[in-house]
């Protein structure tokens, strides 16, 4: 067998020893075609030694390829290495579907080293990956196993491995991140498990303001530490060289020239693979792959976030075809128990807020794993279905928490997946059918309009031919309506959309529903998806209506229409008279202008002689807040479908999952927090339109840090930290301003949710019945427990920092002994590890007085320190009856701590809280049963819980 078999011999002076040729290691980086293998060697001085090979089949040890490398004489008394490419091979190529693996055997006389191969090419061409070949997207799954917490030396087995790996196969994941470990690298080379993976964190050496000043060093050791492991392995496609450093600035420069001197100096050595050289933040600029992590829907903005996908030149540079990955998002970092996990001094309890609220402790479990499987589908799924605008879309890895369980568990089938294990299953199908709908609420007798997209990339690269798309919709397992598409010819690697249609029946009962649909190709069933949809019957608006006089300020004629047609009493006005004080009056949504704000006395007049006022959302850049008289109201003007990266805002004027701060407040009526998700779109969007959706039920959110909140009662809130208001009623004199950020009008008679909303705001504010500002308590509050807290703490606006603590496995005790900063903040051994640490669930355990403090723009809370103390307050209405409140408070320092409280500015009490101990504290209250409570003290003491007597 004549084979062409190049020698390039570099030799390094490491030690001079007197012995005969041994081989230490062999490295070898395979091709589809080659094999370059580098033979380190050691000898004696002029010592010859002829080097032979081998690579044989690992299934069948058939023989691919066998012969001398050539005789080679050791020079100098030195160790040698040997670096030999052996080319024109044919063998059978290792991929997900077929993952053929060789055997390599190098000798030296008597001395043997072996290394299982395979073979494969994977390269990037017209911004696309190709596996041998054939184009191909990466389904990727960024935290796993080893290093998460799991017994070493059940995770290291390959037996665990195995069936992890397999599992991750069985949800149709081709690719996952992995750290140095030969058992697990072993097992993705044998089930067909593409990997990334290198150096996550700083090079070594390196340091937060610039990269390692020995060059060639750095090199050696990405050469045979951080890459070199992972060089025989063919299921290794992509080399990391680095995670998350500074991108911008000085700092940014040096890591970005050094980042690209050392990408082209790693790819000469190993062109096999293609390289991020810093993972999420370096945008390809050093590099091959324009890599991006972002947490769209979790620490920040939305998935809508996604559709700004579309905009290839938006991620791209210059002059460059690169494919685009995102191998970090989705985050959403569910515990143990299905909670969020809130690990403290972190940005997690602040994203906590903005997706499940302050749901009752009995419902956040399940909320917070549908969510996290719902942004799971629409990253995963918007990302391949939009390759048709932008086809540089290449592949995604969500870093999420896919299990349970993980530490003390005794086999995979212990850890337990999660939904969103699940969904990835659906949303990674290789043939996958998506809904994109954007009408999750409609009405029976209306028309559902929607897209069936296909996404075809199947694992063998055939093309789908004479397939359909049978459709029903559901409820309870009964369909009530369905159909079929025909689906033309979808090559592979192309995506198709179909728009249907479906004319919801007017006899539907009210209720929950699913689209459900599956892709029949020759009759086998290839893909399925399913998509909710809320429908109201005929009887959804037939609620009672409170009489009395409604008047109208709007700009157009849709609110008045709307509630003529409901039988309101209803009269247009123009504010150029006094209004009867008994009577409410709605200012349309952008109605504000000029004119009204030189009108505004009349308003502040009728709402002091008892009128009511139901303001709609308004135009940050023509309402005037003044008028309010409650301080100063910020209108917020970040809208979170902006990409732009560190987000420019904290709170969004716009946003979904509202908070119902007051779930049994009237307007509410009839109605569940899950129909503040989203509501249903009315622009009549679809992603190959520019913009998008008009889904969120809040588009013109304010900000009430800095207002008079002894005057407010938040209703709705949204966004980070819950620093957003949707809607609150403000209380001046004897009337009242319900003023809301909701998008109402352009949604009347088509959105179901938003009419009962919208009716029962108006009925609200007609209501004979007295609105109370405070809540009102006859049962202890727990502090931390949403339920029993009733709405006291409104988000970011109390200073009332929730106190999470760590629940701590018994095996992990001493490893992560529990700790206390000097803010107060309780943690497992070390801040953060709700990814490296999964098996430890941080928890609410009651409040801390933590105030001044600011955001980071990440979204951590950042404290001012030098203030010393914290603050914090509450409002409350408490029985008359009352005389005396009581204060439970916790220290667990191991000194004495303060705590100063303040009632109404009447009553003022210095507690001192001893060492380790739970301390009730007695105050006796002012007469007045409207209560502000201001706590003043140590930032360490954890309110426990509050009671009146």
């Amino acid at each position: 067998m004549n084979k062409r078999i190049s020698l390039f011999i570099t030799i390094f002076c490491i030690c001079c020893k007197l012995f005969s040729v041994e081989i230490e290691r062999i490295v070898p980086i395979t091709s589809d075609t080659h094999l370059k293998v580098e033979i380190y060697l050691k000898g004696s001085i002029n010592e010859n030694v002829e080097l032979k090979g081998a690579i044989n089949s690992s299934v069948s040890e058939e023989t691919l390829w066998k012969n001398s490398l050539g005789k080679f004489s050791l020079k100098n008394n030195t160790d040698t290495i040997v670096t030999v490419t052996i080319t024109g091979l044919t063998p059978v190529l290792w991929s997900p579907v077929n993952p053929y693996l060789y055997n390599l055997s190098i000798s030296a006389g008597n001395s043997v080293s072996t290394k299982r191969i395979g073979f494969r090419r994977f390269e990037m061409k017209d911004g696309h990956f190709y596996l041998n070949g054939r184009p191909v997207y990466l389904r990727g799954n960024a935290i796993n196993p080893p290093q998460r917490g799991i017994p070493e030396e059940l995770e290291t087995s390959k037996e665990f491995a195995r069936d992890y790996v397999k599992f991750m196969k069985s949800i149709n994941i081709n690719i996952i991140r992995i750290p140095d470990n030969q058992n697990w690298l072993d097992v993705c080379d044998e089930e067909g498990m593409m990997v990334f993976a290198g150096r996550y964190g700083r090079p070594k050496g390196a340091t937060a303001d610039a990269p390692p000043a020995d060059f060639k060093l750095s090199e050696n050791i990405y050469k045979s530490i951080d890459l070199g492991a992972f060089t025989p392995h063919p299921s290794v496609v992509i080399y990391v060289l680095s995670n998350e450093m500074p991108y911008m600035g000085q700092a940014g420069d040096l890591y970005r020239e050094f980042l690209r001197k050392m990408y082209e100096s790693l790819q000469k050595w190993d062109n096999t693979r293609l390289y991020i050289c810093n993972a999420g933040y370096g945008l390809g600029k050093s590099a091959d792959i324009y890599d991006v992590h972002r947490y769209w829907g979790w620490y920040y903005n939305s998935f809508l976030t996604y559709l700004n996908m579309r905009d290839m030149d938006m991620w791209q540079n210059e002059g460059r075809v690169q494919p685009i990955t995102f191998t970090e998002c989705v985050g959403n970092y569910t515990g143990i128990d299905g909670r969020f996990n809130l690990c403290s001094r972190t940005k997690q309890p602040s994203a906590q807020k903005c997706w499940t609220g302050h749901l009752p402790d009995s419902l956040q479990a399940d909320a917070a794993l549908s969510y996290q499987a719902f942004v799971m589908k629409n990253a995963t799924e918007m990302f391949r279905r939009l390759r048709k605008q932008n086809d540089r879309l290449s592949g995604t890895m969500p870093f999420s928490i896919l299990f349970h369980n993980w530490d003390a568990i005794k086999s995979f089938d212990e850890m337990q997946p999660k939904p969103a294990a699940y969904q990835m299953g659906v949303s990674y199908q290789p043939v996958l059918l998506s809904w994109e709908n954007w009408q999750t609420q409609i009405y029976t007798g209306k028309e559902l309009f929607i897209v069936a997209h296909v996404v075809n990339d199947d694992d063998y690269g055939r093309d789908l031919e004479n397939a359909k798309i049978l459709w029903k919709l559901t409820k309870d397992e009964n369909s009530f309506i369905s159909g079929e598409i025909s689906l033309q010819k979808i090559p592979y690697y192309t995506t198709s959309e179909s728009i249907l249609k479906i004319n919801i029946p007017s006899t539907l009962s009210t209720g929950y529903y699913k689209l459900e649909g599956e892709i029949i190709n020759d009759g086998k069933k290839v893909s399925v998806n399913e998509t909710e949809i809320f429908i109201a019957g005929k009887d959804w608006l037939n609620t009672p209506k409170q009489k009395g006089d409604i008047y109208v300020y709007d700009k157009s004629d849709k609110i008045y229409n709307h509630l003529s047609g409901l039988g309101y009493k209803v009269q247009k006005v123009k504010l150029d008279k006094a209004l009867p004080p008994n009577s409410i009056l709605i200012i349309g949504e952008g109605s504000w202008n000029s004119v009204t704000t030189e009108r505004s006395p009349i308003l502040t007049g009728f709402v002091n002689e008892g009128g009511r006022i139901l303001c709609l959302k308004q135009d940050y850049k023509t309402f005037d807040t003044k008028w309010l008289s409650i301080g100063n109201v910020k209108l917020l003007t970040e809208s979170c479908n902006n990409p732009e990266y560190l987000s420019p805002a904290y709170a969004y004027m716009d946003g979904m999952n509202i908070n119902l701060e007051r779930p049994s407040h009237p307007v509410f009526d009839g109605l569940t927090p899950n129909m503040f998700r989203l509501w249903s779109d009315y622009s009549n969007f679809d992603e190959s339109k520019q913009g998008f959706p008009k889904i969120y039920p809040v588009t013109n959110g304010f900000d009430l840090m800095n207002s008079d909140l002894s005057k407010i009662a938040i209703i709705a809130n949204y966004s980070r930290g819950l620093a957003a208001t949707g809607l609150a009623e403000i209380f001046l004199g004897k009337g009242s301003i319900l003023i809301s950020g909701f998008d109402i009008t352009g949604r009347i008679s088509k959105d179901p949710v938003t009419d009962r909303f919208f009716s029962n705001m108006v009925n609200y504010m007609l209501s004979p019945k007295n609105h109370h500002l405070y809540v009102k308590v006859n049962e202890p509050i727990i502090w931390g427990d949403y339920t029993s807290e009733k709405g006291l703490v409104t988000g970011a606006y109390n200073g009332l920092m929730l106190n999470t603590k760590p629940i701590i496995p018994d095996n992990y005790k001493d490893a992560y002994p529990l700790k206390t900063d000097k803010l107060g903040y309780q943690y497992a051994g070390s801040y953060g590890g709700w990814n490296t640490t999964p098996g430890i669930q941080y928890v609410g355990d009651g409040r801390r007085a933590v105030a001044p403090f600011t955001y980071s723009a990440g979204g951590s809370t950042v404290i001012d320190e030098k203030t010393g103390e914290g603050e914090g307050f509450f409002f409350v209405s408490v029985p008359q009856s009352s005389k005396i409140m009581y204060t439970v408070f916790e220290n667990v320092t191991d000194n004495v701590l303060y705590m100063t409280l303040t009632l109404n500015d009447e009553v003022k009490q210095t507690n001192q809280i001893p060492p380790h101990s739970t301390t009730k504290v007695e105050t006796l209250l002012p007469r007045n049963n409207n209560l502000k409570v201001h706590f003043k003290g140590s930032r360490q003491l954890v309110i426990k819980s509050t009671y009146f007597h």
